[in-house]
């Protein structure tokens, strides 16, 4: 099949092939060492089409001779065809009939310019290198010098697609008046849906503006007079700091532990939600269960405290905690309160240093989550989860 294939593809190379065997004097027929030619799928072009462009070789490969073609820059991605454009190509495997080995490049072309409407155009000339090599034996061979072979001319008829008295050679979009109305509706539409959102956008930052305006300017006089729990609870855990390094440089006496009970109180208060006391008194100081808060603008001082007592925790904790962050602090703060409690107050209460070390730890550490579940972020979530409650109650 492949003779039949190689015979119909070069019908006038049959004769230019080396006999295999001569006979005894007859002389040596002279054959070409390589022959290419072009062929194309189609005789005239247009411009932006693409189209095939095959090249075919066949070369000397037999026992006694070998032509070594330089197949490096025949390559799809590396071949130059200008003015054509090589869109793509591939390289399919050789052929071997007889005593020629043939060698195939397709090419995928396309020719983008105006200025070669109607006219002829030619395929730039390529030159393949080769050598010629002579087989002394199966394992040896000698390399023949470097020559070249200059490829057949191809020329391709380059076809107008516009008519001879055109002014512009661009092909129109083909947007009639139907689709420029249906993409002018789209446009309107979105924009109408984008200053939409626009406005609902400000709308809402506008009624988050005026709650908070309404909170803070619509407060009474007696809520004027107030301190945030935040700031209270800010003060109560620094109270408790600073008796702790007060303890370093002296004995528990009766001013610290009044200092201690004091804020631990006052932390109580806040681990059970409870309101504590506060009074606007600038001339007020600390001591007798007070306990002095600046307040953050204005730096007016009010006079806070709390009566809660241990009983009073351990009867939250039989109902069970409702705010998890502080569950676990309820012991250590009541543990702290009768601690204090008994050595401030309580006959025969203890004085050992140790123990009251003890609870002023336990009531330190029970005082950051105390602190902490007072931010204004958690005033926030607390406002949030009381409004469904608030509501199932009200029906």
């Amino acid at each position: 099949m492949s003779s039949v294939f190689v015979v119909l593809l070069l019908p006038g190379l049959a004769s230019a092939q080396t006999p295999a065997a001569p006979a005894a004097g007859s002389s040596n027929v002279e054959v070409d060492p390589i022959r290419c030619w072009w062929r194309t799928s189609t005789g005239a072009i247009r411009v932006g089409e693409n189209f095939d462009l095959t090249l075919t070789c066949a070369r000397l490969d037999n026992d006694a001779v070998e032509v070594v073609p330089d197949e490096t820059r025949l390559g799809s991605a590396v071949i130059q065809m200008a003015p054509f454009e090589v869109v793509g190509g591939s390289h399919p495997a050789d052929l071997q009939s007889g005593s020629r080995r043939f060698f195939q490049y397709h090419y995928t072309l396309r020719l983008i310019n105006p200025d070669f409407f109607g006219k002829d155009v030619r395929l730039p000339d390529i030159v393949i290198h080769y050598r010629i090599n002579s087989r002394v034996d199966t394992s040896a061979a000698v390399q023949g010098r470097d020559l070249i072979y200059l490829l057949p001319p191809q020329v391709l008829r380059v076809q107008s697609l516009v008519p001879v008295g055109a002014g512009d050679i661009r092909d129109a979009q083909g947007e009639d008046f139907g689709t420029s109305e249906t993409l002018r509706f789209r446009a309107g539409a979105l924009e109408i849906a984008g200053l939409t959102a626009i406005a609902l956008g400000a709308l809402v930052v506008l009624l988050v503006l005026v709650r908070l305006f309404r909170r803070v300017g619509g407060r009474t006089k007696s809520s004027e007079r107030t301190v945030s729990t935040a700031a209270i609870f800010g003060a109560a855990a620094r109270e408790l700091n600073a008796v702790q390094r007060a303890r370093e440089q002296q004995d528990w006496d009766a001013g610290l532990l009044d200092r201690a009970l004091t804020a631990t109180r006052v932390l109580a208060s806040g681990a059970l939600d409870r309101p504590v006391s506060q009074r606007l008194n600038p001339e007020a100081e600390a001591g007798e269960g007070r306990l002095v808060v600046k307040a953050p603008l204005g730096g007016k001082k009010f006079a806070v405290s709390s009566s809660l007592t241990a009983d009073d925790l351990a009867r939250a904790q039989r109902r069970g905690p409702s705010r998890s962050m502080v569950a676990d602090a309820l012991a250590g703060l009541e543990q702290a309160l009768q601690t204090f409690g008994n050595a401030q107050y309580g006959r025969g209460g203890t004085s050992d240093q140790a123990v009251l070390d003890g609870a002023l730890q336990q009531a330190v550490a029970a005082a950051g989550r105390v602190k902490g579940s007072h931010t204004w972020l958690h005033g926030l979530v607390r406002q949030w989860r009381a409004r469904p409650q608030a509501a199932e109650s009200r029906a």
